[in-house]
């Protein structure tokens, strides 16, 4: 993998040229280099026998002397110590944990015992600043329709459900604020802490009921989650919940304000940041391909979806405008009068609106909202709630509703006027952007495409299971199609995606290695597998670096490339009206490399993020016209960086000190941890090295030769660890009640991403069998027909006359 260096031109690679001697005939050639690799194969198996008696010899002798030195605990596995040999060293320290991590308990609360007069008069003050807030958002003009900003709000896909509890998660967490009136929490670490129970003091939802309902039996998983684990089936994994919190939040205020520095001092503006750390650098990982970054962004919306902070009848809030009154959740970025792109507009400010606030049930420190279901359930194919998953159905024989456009099957269109994916220009063509189970589909061409296939994926599901059962009902149909597509990402996850990005070693040692023939016993229901804060808001998004600022796309009749700028694929699904715009979007993502994995984006993203130059839009104010025509683009660095402080996460070292591995105290400690241009560019610009972004941070690692660095690899490796051995509904449970037969076990491990594409009505001729990764002697393209496929036999059921029968 090659790794940025400090120029921004690359010298291309030149392959070397082999020369034989002419007296050497072919025949002569091919005898020979047999003989040597026999001799080259004799000799490795000697070295791995030698090697495999050292390492059982070494083994035995350390159990006799100590048990508990030679072995570290994970959930169902025995990890013996010496398979460190086989790891970076880097990563050793990992083996050290117990998994999946456990995270610090809620520090105790930082004030005194209230009495039930200080808490009625403290509700009272909670209630008072929400009616003081909603006046104000009464008098407040949102964001305008087309514009970057109103995009990049839209993109984060905020139910209107949210508002009711993000509006008595504030009145709550004013009420903290009143209740340690004179109490300093702000140095203090974790903060304000876990307060008394705010007893229905505010609307509450349903998981703060102390006694829920009991859940009942099905072998379907519900839509939102519920239900999943029975001991907390109203909390754990479940949909509009909060996030799992690991280590104590570090606001500024100690109950909900942005983080600031260790001093005390205001941070370096988000936007610093990003220009000083983050530049843009041309080295490629030729090794993987953008379907990497794609699938990684399809599964971060399976199980992530931060709500956003909303104005008066859920409208977008504007931060940026002088002439409004600020509001509580406002917190935009900085930017330099002289910042090398933004000063060229005249702007310095950035919008930028915190994540809504979730109940938690207590008194104490802010805590977000997270919309979707933990679990790798589909539900951003299907929904997370009743109505969006009933909107998506036809009702009968189980299927999607689709959008037929001649012979071809699309999603079916989104047309709500005020939409900002949709255009004028486009709905006059009867073409609008498209509506699934997730609102943030159309971010992206690519992200668009692979909905696409995972709609016409569930349609063959359901088409073939009617084959085999034509006495199924719609709602058997529908439910058994969405529990195959749910364990064949479960399985192309962890087969494909996760091996990928965290290494077959990693994989093996923390058991996250699929079973290759039979059951699995992993399942532990004391797991909580809510998506942790720091895994959504800064850990997952190191996929942004991956994203090259051009797209590859190969015209198959001819040959030639052509390249496309990555923000013009930006809520631009429309190219899939075109009669082969999905295979060429497919295509373009197998056949362009992605970026490395390091501090370095694209200046796509940096720069131009949900830009859509419009002729119309004109700037009439003289005194404040822009330089150049408008509108730009957003930051999504600056944005990435701000949404880790507006959550309070606390900076780079602690997380390092959580993965057990060694804890800067200072910039010269970071000597042996970042590359060296990283390095000298973060003493530029932090004061301190506790005040360094854990996302910024953890992309400065050097990887040693891998994907990602070590904090990274940990903190993803405990998240995805926790999505497997918590899920109740894992694909290879042996539980028989929700399992699926041995027989259709069997089937499901035949999926790879590579099959699914190229069965979902002939999208390729070709592909490579690992999508994923570049094409090479190893993985060469192949005729679609001749990739593995499930066959659904072991669907079939005898029909109640037959049962009847027997």
């Amino acid at each position: 993998m090659q790794r940025a260096s400090g120029s921004a031109e690359r010298t291309s690679l030149i392959q070397p040229t082999y020369m034989f001697e002419s007296s050497v005939t072919r025949t002569d050639y091919q005898k020979r280099l047999r003989h040597f690799q026999c001799a080259i194969c004799v000799g490795i198996i000697a070295i791995l026998g030698i090697a495999l008696l050292v390492t059982v010899s070494y083994n035995l002798s350390e159990d006799i002397e100590d048990d508990n030195s030679t072995t570290t605990a994970v959930p169902n596995t025995v990890i013996p110590i010496t398979n460190l040999t086989a790891m970076s060293p880097s990563l050793a320290p990992l083996l050290q944990m117990k998994w999946p991590l456990e995270g610090r308990p809620p520090p105790e609360w930082a004030g005194t015992t209230p009495s039930p007069e200080d808490i009625s008069t403290a509700v009272e003050h909670g209630h008072a600043a929400l009616r003081e807030r909603r006046a104000l958002e009464s008098n407040r003009k949102p964001l305008a329709q087309d514009t970057p900003a109103n995009r990049a709000q839209r993109a984060a896909s905020t139910s209107a459900a949210v508002k009711p509890m993000a509006d008595a998660a504030y009145a709550a967490e004013q009420a903290t604020r009143a209740l340690l009136n004179g109490t300093n929490s702000s140095g203090r670490v974790g903060g304000a802490g876990l307060g008394p129970p705010t007893n229905g003091s505010f609307l509450e939802p349903r998981y703060c009921l102390p006694d829920p309902d009991p859940c009942a039996s099905s072998k379907y998983r519900t839509l939102d989650g519920s239900c999943n684990n029975l001991e907390h089936p109203l909390r754990w994994g479940v949909s509009n919940t909060p996030f799992r919190r690991v280590l104590p939040a570090d606001y500024g205020d100690g109950i909900s304000s942005p983080r600031t520095g260790i001093d005390g001092a205001k941070l370096p503006s988000a936007r610093d940041v990003s220009v000083t750390v983050h530049r843009p650098s041309y080295a490629h990982d030729t090794s993987f391909t953008v379907m990497l970054a794609v699938w990684g962004q399809f599964v971060d919306h399976d199980i992530t979806a931060t709500a956003l902070s909303k104005g008066e009848n859920s409208s977008s809030l504007s931060c940026c405008d002088s002439s409004q009154p600020p509001h509580p959740e406002c917190f935009p970025v900085e930017l330099d009068v002289q910042d090398p792109f933004y000063q060229e507009y005249n702007l310095t400010c950035m919008e930028f609106v915190r994540s809504a606030p979730a109940p938690t049930c207590h008194f104490g420190p802010r805590e977000q909202m997270n919309q979707a279901t933990a679990f790798i359930d589909g539900s951003t194919v299907y929904g997370y709630e009743s109505v969006r998953a009933t909107q998506l159905r036809t009702l009968t024989a189980g299927r999607l509703r689709m959008l037929r456009d001649g012979a071809r099957d699309l999603l079916p269109p989104a047309t709500d006027p005020s939409d900002p994916c949709n255009t004028k220009q486009m709905a006059q063509q009867g073409r609008y952007c498209f509506m699934t189970g997730d609102d943030r589909a159309n971010e992206n061409l690519h992200l668009t495409t692979m909905h696409l296939i995972w709609a016409r994926q569930h349609n063959r599901l359901a088409a073939a299971l009617k084959k085999l059962n034509p006495h199924w009902d719609d709602e058997t149909l529908y439910q058994e199609a969405r529990r195959i597509v749910g364990a064949q990402m479960q399985h192309i996850t962890y087969a494909e995606f996760l091996p990928s990005i965290l290494g077959s070693d990693v994989m093996w040692a923390l058991n996250l290695t699929l079973l290759e023939e039979g059951y699995s016993e992993a399942y532990d229901p004391e797991v909580d597998p809510t998506v942790a804060n720091h895994f959504s808001a800064a850990a997952f998004r190191f996929a942004h670096t991956l994203l090259p600022g051009l797209i590859h796309n190969v015209d198959a009749s001819t040959g030639t490339v052509n390249y496309v700028q990555l923000h013009e694929m930006l809520f631009n699904p429309y190219l899939l009206y075109a009669p082969r715009g999905a295979p060429r979007a497919v295509r373009s993502a197998l056949d362009t490399p992605v970026h490395s994995v390091d501090p370095h984006v694209t200046t796509e993203l940096s720069n131009h993020l949900f830009e859509r130059p419009s002729s119309t839009q004109r700037y009439t104010n003289s005194s404040t016209a822009p330089k150049r025509p408008g509108p730009c683009g957003l930051d999504l660095v600056s944005l990435n960086i701000q949404r880790g402080r507006d959550h309070g996460l606390p900076p780079y070292p602690q997380w390092r000190e959580h993965c057990g591995l060694s804890r800067p105290k200072s910039f010269e400690d970071l000597g042996e941890i970042f590359d060296e241009m990283s390095l000298s560019r973060i003493c530029k610009i932090y004061n301190n090295v506790d005040d360094i972004d854990l996302y910024t941070g953890a992309l400065a690692e050097n990887p040693g030769g891998r994907l990602l660095g070590p904090t990274l690899s940990c903190l993803l490796a405990d998240q995805f660890l926790r999505l497997k051995v918590a899920d109740r509904f894992w694909y290879e449970t042996s539980d028989t009640e929700v399992g699926f037969t041995i027989e259709q076990l069997s089937e499901i491990r035949k999926t790879t991403l590579a099959g699914v594409i190229c069965a979902n009505e002939e999208l390729l001729d070709q592909a490579q069998p690992r999508v994923m990764e570049a094409v090479g002697p190893t993985n060469p393209l192949v005729d679609c027909r001749e990739l593995p496929q499930p066959t659904f036999g072991p669907w079939k059921e005898a029909s109640p006359k037959m049962k009847k029968k027997t």
